[in-house]
């Protein structure tokens, strides 16, 4: 994943949080960073519509930090085998 990505995310989610992206800590629960569930459906719209890609939905429950999100970026971006 480009730097630029996570970047923007890392701001999405400081936005959402009322953060400055400093705060954002990457391993740090979503919960701890004021994002609720509603927010995360929020984010993860905002992820699909920047790649044009759907999310699996199968896999928004395992979303607890920013690290679990750039996880499933890297795997929705990896060209299938």
């Amino acid at each position: 994943m480009t730097q630029p990505l996570r970047s923007e995310i890392l701001r999405k989610v400081a936005e959402l949080g009322e953060l400055e992206p400093a705060q954002v800590a990457e391993d740090k629960p979503l919960k701890e960073l004021g994002i609720d569930s509603l927010m995360t459906i929020e984010l993860v719209v905002f992820i699909e519509r920047m790649l044009e890609r759907q999310f699996p939905e199968e896999r928004m429950g395992s979303i607890r930090t920013c690290n679990d999100i750039f996880r499933e970026i890297e795997s929705m971006l990896r060209p299938a085998s």
